[in-house]
Formats: structure tokens, sequence, C-alpha cells
């Protein structure tokens, strides 16, 4: 019986605890200490300033995410410009509103299906608040299928589903019912955190029960710079405040990649914030040296959606 014991002891130490389950960076063969992060150039598909500039920030710089959307004028050139890169992690950043003045585009799904995303000018709304009031689940579910099948067929195999403007997070909670459905039928991660789970999804138990909660590939937090930021620290100080300070865990660091060129001037007029300036002063630090050896120096290790998917 003495011999006995201690082997029971040992077989029961290596059983899983409830409620010790490995964290998402453990299961990506990292510890609970490690600072991981994915550096996700939302917005590919904007604009040809967007899209070069953010090809180039993956291929040149520390950039190794990007998410397309697909309801704009400029998201079919992505199909072209990535065949040589079948490597880049590419997911669909789920677009719900248009929020520029003189630049405009409509759903991908046909009018007739999706009237609730389409305002009086015949173009998607300006805001989240006026999709949450005016598109029905049904709807927001045929346009974010819509918007994937497009990736699809232009020859972009997404690796991840995200949100533009968080909309399908800051709208009804159908939205992000059908989000997460989409990503497990489509076999990609969508992407959520814990204060989407506690706030939503465990808020709205009756809506989620086709999914494993305790499963979801649930990264640690979201960051991206503010307004407020941009102003009192720009970009260069914030990304620098940001790396010298991440957490461990998996960050997803949201940022907008364009040249401050004529296209981008013009398509971002009067909007003082996230517009043409910005955009370039994104692409400047995260191709740029300091941004290389901040990474180094605070010991950060790079991860992507395609590798989380692979889980």
């Amino acid at each position: 019986m003495k011999k006995i014991l201690p082997a029971l002891f040992l077989i029961f130490l290596t059983l899983p605890i409830h409620g010790q389950e490995k964290t998402l960076a453990e299961k990506l063969g990292y510890s609970k200490t490690d600072k991981l992060l994915i550096i996700h150039a939302d917005d590919i598909g904007l604009a040809h300033s967007e899209n070069v500039a953010t090809l180039a920030s993956m291929t040149e710089g520390m950039v190794n995410s990007t998410s397309i959307m697909m309801p704009c004028a400029w998201s079919t050139e992505v199909g072209e410009l990535i065949q040589n890169f079948p490597h880049l992690d590419v997911g669909v950043h789920i677009t719900l509103t248009n929020e520029w003045f003189n630049y405009k585009w409509r759903p991908v799904a046909s009018a007739e299906k999706v009237p609730g995303l389409i305002s009086e000018s015949g173009f998607m709304h300006f805001d989240c608040a006026t999709v949450s009031q005016n598109a029905t689940p049904e709807e927001v579910e045929t346009e974010m299928r819509a918007q994937i099948e497009a990736a699809l067929k232009i020859g972009i195999k997404p690796t991840h589903l995200d949100s533009h403007m968080g909309c399908v997070f800051y709208g009804r909670p159908e939205y992000v019912a059908s989000y997460l459905k989409l990503g497990q039928e489509y076999g990609i991660p969508a992407m959520i955190t814990p204060e989407i789970v506690e706030s939503i999804i465990k808020a709205n138990p009756s809506l989620f029960t086709e999914f494993d909660v305790d499963n979801l590939p649930i990264i640690t937090q979201i960051a991206s710079a503010s307004p407020q930021e941009y102003d009192e620290k720009g970009m260069e100080g914030y990304y620098t405040s940001l790396l010298n300070n991440l957490q461990p865990g998996i960050t997803a660091l949201l940022i907008h990649l364009a040249f401050d060129d004529a296209e981008m001037q013009a398509l971002t007029l009067r909007h003082p914030y996230w517009n043409s300036p910005w955009r370039q002063a994104d692409y400047d630090f995260f191709t740029s040296e300091k941004a290389k050896n901040l990474i180094e120096e605070n010991n950060i290790k790079l991860v992507t959606w395609r590798e989380i998917g692979a889980l």
C-alpha cells in the first residue's frame, strides 16, 4: 500500500484540474509569464495607399497581421498583392459601417437581403449605434458571411475574423453569436477578449449554448492608440510606452497604416484622427529600427492568428 499511494499521488498531479486549464499562450507553447504580441494592421483594402503600406510593413517591418475590408473599392487589389506572400496573416475585418465623408461603400450582400445596413444615402451607416438600431441579426450574419465569401473568391484564405470599429461587439449580442458561429463554420478564430466573454457571452447565455466558451481562443487584451494619446504622446511615444510596459499574455495591438499622400488625404478629409498623418506615423514606427529594438529588449514574442488558428 505504501508503494501504491505515492504512485497514485503522481498520477493525480498529472490530471487536469478544473479552473487550471491552459491559457491560450500555454497552448501555443509559451508560459503564462511570456509577453506575446500580434501587431495587427486594420483596414487593408481601404485604399491603394493602405494596401501598399500594409504589405511593406509586413514584409519589411514588424507588422505580422492584417485584416481586409471587403466592401471597400480597393479590396480586390489585396488578392493580387498577396499572391507571392501566401504565409501572411490576413483575416476578414467585418465591416458594418462607412465613417468617411467623401468615400462611400455599400454592403457586399445585395441590398434586398440587408436593407437595415443601408442608410438613406444608399451606403452603409456612419456609426455602430445606427447599425444596431436598424440592422437585424439575420441581416448582419448575411453580410458577415458575404464578406468572408468575397475574400475567398479573390484568393484570400482568412486566418481570423475581427470587427471594424468594434461594431460586432457594440451592437446586439446576437451579432457576436453570428460572429462566433461563422468563425467555427469556416474553421478560423474570431477575435474576442475576456471582457467580451463576461459582458456579452456570459450575460446572454441562451444565445451561446452551441459554443464551448472555455475553449474559445480568447486573447488577453486589445490595445490601440486613442485620440488623446495621439494628441498628448504622438504615435512614437504611445508605442514606446506600450512596448516597454507590455503585460504577459497575448495582446493584439491594432494599428492603421498608410502613406500620407494625396489619396489618403482626400479619403480622410475632415477627420482629425485615424487620418492620413496618423497612418503614416504608424507605418514609420513599425518599420523602424526602434520598434525592432524595443521588441527585442523587452523580450516580446510575436505571434499570429495563423498560429492560433492551427490549434
